[in-house]
């Protein structure tokens, strides 16, 4: 029996559920109740991160397929909610395919959230998933693009794990990933017909292996239709599993135990082009035969691993574009099939792109295209123009920040590894004396955490403010040992990096403990909540978005969606249920971690209503705990968003969720907003 006085707001009681209304009331009072609270807000709406701006979930980068270019934007000025776009230009808006808002689509009177979606290669028909109130679990359906009739797929399950369908070639069916009750992986195959009529889908039996897999998988079918691989994803990615759709056998494409990353594109029928970081912790590049893919003798190499981080690959007609990150920038450059260096491709500044940073595939397109964001410009797509030999902007260009400076520093950890972090600022701030300072980062599950537009802290850097963007071990930025340095056993380090650079702002003069704070969600969030307790001396106020606080706990019992969810935490932090992983997780759990008589920095704490990764319950713990221990008298603060899952997919809810982070934070920092 537990003797933990807290533990009866673990579960959804009414009374737990009471007591986390009341600390949502509190926590939107305080935050809202700020003298200055409406003029960050109209900041921020007047400003480049405005609902339906290019960093806010307003447009993604258009895709051509079959002679029209699809794009996901808002449905209508008037509009946050993305719908899905068709027009035969890459530089109109065109057609409104898919309404979000539409009677089919509404549920009790919430538009849907479309966050994904996948033409066929004649761009004809396109599936997309649909999800409502931020619930990680929705359903597929499919559109024709020509009338935009719904065809019928029945009810078919999706869930938001970065996996979307494999279309065959010719459009005639396509393969999903889903998992079944147990958690065990299902590759369904879904048959359309010629007249556009959707028949009946078949599992496809696949090894027991599946099981093991984290996160979705998404099909890769090959260019002739006879070969379809399951890739893993997303934090690592494995062309795990091949199927023959000649003989319907399915056995392991890399060979057994292989152990690294192996993804990539079709090149053609029987060639695979990989990314590989088994024997290469920055990547290299190989073509694969596909009858012989477990004989890594077999595999010829393209592109020899250097001192930049391969990230993704796609196809520009017979030439490859390769992805890559160099201290923490991302970069593209062309090869040749045979991996000759062809050119780079210029891009704007110290930036990146969604490309390099967590997805690590090219959306499939007739042409290339991708989207680039530095600190000071917002999210931009190009498309490659083979003709110009450069990459050339989609749509007219869209205002950015000026009178800001961006430079890169590095901080030394304990065990004296060089630690990056950028510093942006207002190019007219006196550094000769501490200013307040707000450190972002996220460091965990092979995530490359590069440069952004940082249009929603706009209303921070106008009024003085430093934004530090940490690079921490545990994400993406120098490879795989960059990321294994960062997890399981070795995850203190993650959270040393970020003292290090904490500690040098302050040696430096940048910033100072009472003018210093951090911000991070999902896995960042955690690092809030461990920064917190492992040395609140460091910090004046913390923002968790989205966090795991009970590291020995981290889903219910009853939780819908165990293994998806379970297999991709055990990648990073090990298995609480095993004694050894328990130990080590124990050691920097937050939860566990809270010393009474202690005085914690302010805190204000964000939550999902419908996030199954990390439930609210979190956050009721840890502010009852928290606050009964803290002797500064600093705000613990404890809000739960309606309607909402793991982030906020409606550009508005953006806005506000960015209004209230800042609010918080200006108020604890003594800022007045210009």
């Amino acid at each position: 029996m537990s003797t933990d006085p807290y533990e009866w707001l673990r579960p959804d009681t009414d009374e737990s559920l009471a007591w986390q209304e009341q600390q949502d009331a509190a926590a939107r009072s305080h935050v809202r109740g700020w003298d200055y609270f409406a003029q960050v807000r109209d900041q921020l709406a007047a400003g480049p991160a405005a609902p339906g701006a290019p960093d806010s979930l307003g447009t993604t980068t258009p895709r051509r397929l079959g002679g029209r270019w699809f794009r996901l934007a808002p449905a209508s000025p008037e509009r946050a909610a993305l719908g899905l776009w068709v027009s035969t230009s890459s530089d109109e808006p065109g057609r409104l395919l898919v309404d979000p808002h539409a009677a089919g689509y509404l549920r009790d009177g919430e538009p849907a959230q479309l966050v994904w979606y996948e033409p066929t290669p004649d761009g004809t028909r396109v599936v997309f998933g649909v999800h409502h109130n931020g619930e990680m679990i929705g359903l597929l359906r499919v559109v024709d693009t020509a009338t935009g009739r719904d065809l019928p797929i029945g009810s078919h399950r999706h869930m938001l794990t970065g996996a979307v369908p494999g279309w065959l070639p010719d459009g005639s069916g396509f393969y999903v990933c889903d998992r079944s009750e147990t958690g065990r992986h299902q590759v369904w195959h879904v048959p359309v017909d010629p007249p556009g009529e959707i028949g009946v889908a078949v599992n496809v039996i696949a090894p027991a292996e599946f099981t093991t897999s984290p996160s979705g998988l998404t099909p890769q079918v090959s260019p002739g239709g006879r070969w379809v691989i399951t890739l893993t994803g997303q934090h690592e990615q494995v062309a795990s599993h091949l199927g023959d759709r000649r003989t319907g056998t399915w056995r392991s494409f890399p060979p057994k135990g292989y152990e690294g990353e192996c993804h990539g594109v079709w090149y053609d029928e029987n060639t695979y082009i990989a990314v590989v970081t088994g024997d290469a912790p920055r990547g290299r590049l190989v073509a694969i035969p596909a009858e012989t893919s477990a004989d890594m003798r077999t595999w010829r190499e393209l592109v020899p691993e250097s001192d930049a981080v391969l990230r993704c690959v796609t196809l520009a007609g017979k030439h490859l574009v390769l992805c890559e990150v160099t201290d923490a920038v991302a970069g593209f450059r062309l090869v040749t099939a045979d991996g000759k260096p062809a050119e780079r491709l210029t891009t704007p500044g110290l930036g990146s792109s969604p490309t390099a940073m967590v997805s690590r595939r090219f959306e499939r397109s007739e042409e290339v295209t991708f989207s680039y964001t530095t600190f000071l410009d917002p999210l931009t797509p190009y498309r490659y123009d083979p003709e110009r030999g450069e990459p050339v902007a989609i749509g007219a260009p869209r205002p950015g920040m000026d009178a800001m400076t961006v430079a890169q520093r590095f901080a030394t950890s304990p065990d004296g590894t060089r630690v990056p972090y950028f510093v942006v600022h207002r190019a007219d701030l006196d550094l000769d004396r501490p200013q307040p300072a707000l450190i972002n980062g996220y460091g965990g599950f092979n995530v490359a955490w590069l440069p952004r537009f940082l249009g929603n802290y706009a209303p921070f850097l106008r009024a003085g403010g430093v934004y530090v963007h940490a690079i921490l071990r545990g994400g993406a930025e120098y490879g795989r040992t960059w990321y294994e340095d960062g997890r399981l056993s070795r995850k203190q380090n993650t959270f040393d990096d970020l003292y290090a650079i904490a500690e040098d702002l302050i040696d430096t003069g940048l910033s100072e403990p009472a003018r210093l704070a951090f911000h991070g969600a999902s896995h960042g969030g955690l690092l809030a909540g461990v920064a917190l307790v492992q040395r609140p001396d460091l910090w004046r106020a913390m923002v968790a978005e989205v966090p795991l606080f009970d590291m020995l706990h981290p889903l219910t019992s009853d939780h819908p969606a165990p293994q998806a969810v379970r297999s991709v935490f055990l990648e990073d932090y090990g298995d609480p249920d095993e004694p050894g992983d328990a130990a080590i997780i124990r050691a920097y759990s937050p939860y566990h971690n809270i010393e009474p008589g202690t005085a914690y920095p302010a805190l204000l704490q964000a939550f999902g209503e419908h996030d199954l990764g990390c439930q609210p319950f979190h956050g009721r713990l840890f502010t009852a705990k928290l606050a009964h221990a803290s002797t500064s008298g600093h705000p613990i603060l404890l809000r739960v968003w309606k309607g909402a899952g793991h982030a906020a997919l409606d550009s508005a809810e953006v806005s506000d969720h960015a209004a209230e982070m800042l609010a918080f934070l200006m108020r604890e920092l003594n800022m007045t907003p210009t």
